[in-house]
């Protein structure tokens, strides 16, 4: 039986998994939806998929449609339904659909290996408009093959996956001197309670020469964590990261203890000293992120008779394989076409290393300071190029990326808090504000004094007051830290200044 065109009514179903990147499916593994039912086609009920490391294929997502085993509705049912992965404004990032399909009752029918989308693009090079707020939104909607619905229907769930992150500098002192019968152990505790999470043993493997393996043993203490991912970092003498492992582990019921290699042997460390064991010290800066599994899942509204949700995909776009892009999306597009191939420039900004040509017109309607330079009597009113020496190009790019797109790409702690530096400076505030809330989003122990001097230099008042409590509400763990110690050395009065809260 033929299916009604995409146009007629449909049931949507939007489904929200939450800290996606850190779910506890392996390959071959899925993790379902919350049930929903759909009245309009014999008050069947259905579940949505995800194999979010591939089903078959772990370079693919799989994302199926399962009809749940339910009693009261026939025993096949013939739909034509649409599967996609949608952007934060709803937009169709990719789609697949069918005619139409007669499902059974505990039955399934979706994407598995190629056809879909690579994990790759989701989890890394389109991450920003795949997983915003690591976030994946996947929907279906689903229309009859008899008869025709009433009125739309729109239902919104969610999936959120339970995290606790720990961020923190691990200094192993006298490191030269370390023998393999020897391990230096570090407790990794609950910022919440206090309670111990994991602890971590170094020691070193390998024979009595100075090429000995740096080796590190995870002992798992909280028994309820399924799941861990790592990135680690050695500080070198100037305070830089040197980005070293990146790693997941998983945690069963018979495996409670890990094992890795660091990247470094002691031998390469001790080569260069001077850099990387400055006063004899490896300073090692730990990024964990703790997952227990799902802890959230419900069903957030169901709305009748209309759904914003109105990116549909006729059948003669769907074989030209088109997708729909709002109007806004493809201004945006076009300015950064502009941008890309360089038309119509008349401004260049220029760093120590590299130009960055751009347009007045565009740079003054997104920043007062830049409007102020191109109208007042100011040099770069009839100068074709802006000094900014102090300024990265990493940040540069990403606030021009920003002004011409409107999007920011995958933050980083530190792109993050450069990009807050040069948007305060240009006054591009909406964009001071994206990075104020990543900062604040992201604090731990390990960098409140950081941000708290960022905030204070820029006296941003709302993103100080936010660190400030963060320090207070985890004074034990930060005010016994190296972190503060320097601050107390090299701003005393803003770390006073911080103490004196509690008694007010």
């Amino acid at each position: 039986m033929a299916c009604k065109e995409s146009e007629g009514k449909c049931f949507t179903f939007l489904w929200k998994l939450e800290n996606i990147s850190f779910c506890l499916q392996k390959k071959g593994e899925r993790i379902e939806s919350p049930a929903f039912t759909v009245d309009a086609i014999d008050q069947t009920r259905w579940k949505l998929w995800l194999y979010p490391r591939g089903e078959k294929d772990g370079n693919h997502i799989g994302y199926f449609l399962h009809r749940e085993a339910d009693s009261k509705s026939p025993d096949k049912v013939e739909i034509k339904y649409e599967l996609a992965f949608i952007a934060k404004d709803e937009s169709v990032l990719q789609s697949w659909n069918t005619k139409n399909y007669v499902f059974s009752k505990d039955s399934g029918r979706g994407v598995g290996r190629v056809i879909f989308e690579k994990r790759e693009d989701v989890f890394i090079s389109r991450r920003s408009a795949f997983l915003p707020q690591d976030t994946l939104t996947a929907s279906c909607r689903m229309w009859k093959c008899d008869g025709e619905m009433t009125e739309d229907v729109r239902c919104t769930a969610r999936t959120r996956i339970g995290v606790q992150r720990r961020s923190f500098l691990w200094n192993v002192e006298n490191f030269s001197t370390l023998e393999s019968d020897e391990k230096y152990t570090c407790q990794i505790k609950s910022l919440e309670n206090d309670a111990p999470l994991m602890s971590v043993d170094l020691s070193l493997t390998g024979g009595l020469s100075s090429s000995e393996i740096i080796r590190f043993e995870l002992s798992l203490q909280d028994q309820t964590i399924k799941f861990a991912s790592l990135q680690l970092s050695l500080l070198d003498a100037s305070g830089n990261r040197v980005e070293c492992n990146e790693d997941e582990f998983w945690f069963d019921n018979h495996v409670k203890c890990k094992q890795f290699t660091f990247i470094f042997t002691k031998k390469k460390l001790l080569a260069k000293k001077s850099t990387y064991l400055p006063d004899d010290v490896l300073s090692l800066h730990w990024e964990w992120v703790f997952s227990k599994g799902v802890v959230l899942e419900e069903t957030d509204e169901v709305r009748y008779g209309s759904t914003t949700f109105e990116n549909k995909i006729s059948d003669d776009q769907n074989a030209n394989n088109e997708k729909i892009v709002p109007l806004l999306h493809t201004f945006n597009d076009n300015l950064k076409s502009l941008y890309d191939e360089h038309f119509f420039s008349d401004i260049k900004l220029k760093t120590s290393t590299s130009v960055f040509p751009a347009h007045k017109v565009i740079l003054g309607a997104s920043s007062s300071v830049f409007k102020a330079m191109f109208l007042s009597d100011m040099k770069e009113k009839d100068s074709d190029c802006v000094d900014i020496q102090d300024l990265s190009d990493d940040a540069v790019r990403r606030m021009l990326l920003y002004i011409y797109t409107a999007r920011v790409e995958d933050l980083t702690w530190e792109s993050a808090s450069n990009l807050y530096v040069i948007a305060d400076m240009y006054a591009v505030l909406s964009l001071k504000n994206i990075c104020s809330s990543f900062l604040k989003n992201n604090l731990s122990p390990g960098n409140a004094c950081e941000v708290l001097l960022l905030a204070d230099f820029h006296a941003d008042c709302d993103l100080k007051s936010a660190v400030q409590d963060y320090i207070l509400k985890y004074d034990k763990d930060i005010i016994n830290s190296d972190e503060w110690k320097l601050l107390m050395e090299t701003n005393g009065k803003l770390a006073a200044e911080t103490l004196c809260l509690r008694y007010k």
